[in-house]
Parts: structure tokens; C-alpha cells; sequence
């Protein structure tokens, strides 16, 4: 006895179709997310210099007073906003100070000060309507801070 095998073809075409639908969808979207993991990647390296920027600048100047700005990077970095803050930060004097050779500690002493100045850089960029931000902070030398006579 023959029996015919019809529709099958089709109904195994229909099923392969769908399959490699799905798979092609699949390998789209682990794409797109590769693209987009790549741009948040090279905004955060690019805000990364710009912070370094914005921090150099203001560690070079000289006996400036505590203070904050903020502004806008000039083009091609005109989605990069910044604001940067300068304070002074109190540093107590050694515990072990007390166990310096009397000499060393008078040395000491007399060429210690109490205080530093904080440096803290925030850079901010919107990317797909989310915000992001880097932020960084250092120390600054004594000397690079200005104070008025009565705060020394």
C-alpha cells in the first residue's frame, strides 16, 4: 500500500522558518546590546579625561580660594557638563608625633599644618534619556589653597 506524505514539506519549512527567525532575533539583540555597551563605554573614558581636564586646571592654580563652578565643555564635548568644588579638609596632628626625638619633634611642629585642600570633579552626560555621571577627588597641597588671615 502507498501512502502519500503530503504537507509535510511545508509544515517542516514553516518550522525551520520560525526557528531561524528566532535565532536571527536573538543574535540582533545581543548585538544591539554590544553596540550600546560600547558607546557607555567610551562616554565613561571620554568623561574620564574630561574630569582629569577640569582637575588639572584647577590643581595648577595657585592660592586660590575655597570655592565652586560649573560650565559646559566647548565642541566636540557639548553633551558633557562639569562642576567642580574646592574646601579645606582639617588633618589632626600625628598620635605618634609624641614619640619623635625631641629635636624631630619640634622640627615637625614648626613645618606641619593642619589642613589640605579637596578637590571633587563631577562630569555629567545624558545618553537615551538616562543621566550619567564620573566623579573624582585628590588632595591639593596646602600652599595651592588661599586663606584669609584670619583662617591660618
Amino acid at each position: 500500500m502507498y501512502r502519500r506524505k503530503t504537507g509535510y514539506i511545508f509544515v517542516e519549512t514553516v518550522v525551520a522558518m520560525g526557528v531561524l527567525s528566532l535565532s536571527t532575533l536573538v543574535i540582533q539583540g545581543a548585538l544591539r546590546q554590544a553596540i550600546l555597551t560600547r558607546a557607555q563605554a567610551q562616554d565613561y573614558t571620554t568623561a574620564r579625561f574630561l574630569l582629569e581636564q577640569v582637575a588639572g586646571e584647577q590643581a595648577l592654580l595657585f592660592q586660590q580660594p575655597e570655592g565652586s563652578g560649573s560650565g559646559q565643555f566647548p565642541p566636540p564635548y557639548e553633551a558633557y557638563a562639569y562642576e567642580w568644588e574646592i574646601e579645606r579638609v582639617d588633618i589632626p596632628l600625628p598620635e605618634r608625633a609624641a614619640s619623635l626625638p625631641p629635636e624631630a619633634r619640634q622640627h615637625f611642629e614648626d613645618n606641619f599644618l593642619d589642613y589640605m585642600g579637596m578637590l571633587r570633579v563631577r562630569v555629567t552626560w545624558q545618553r537615551g534619556g538616562a543621566e550619567f555621571e564620573a566623579r573624582g577627588e585628590t588632595l591639593l597641597r596646602p600652599d595651592l589653597i588661599w586663606l584669609p588671615e584670619g583662617e591660618l
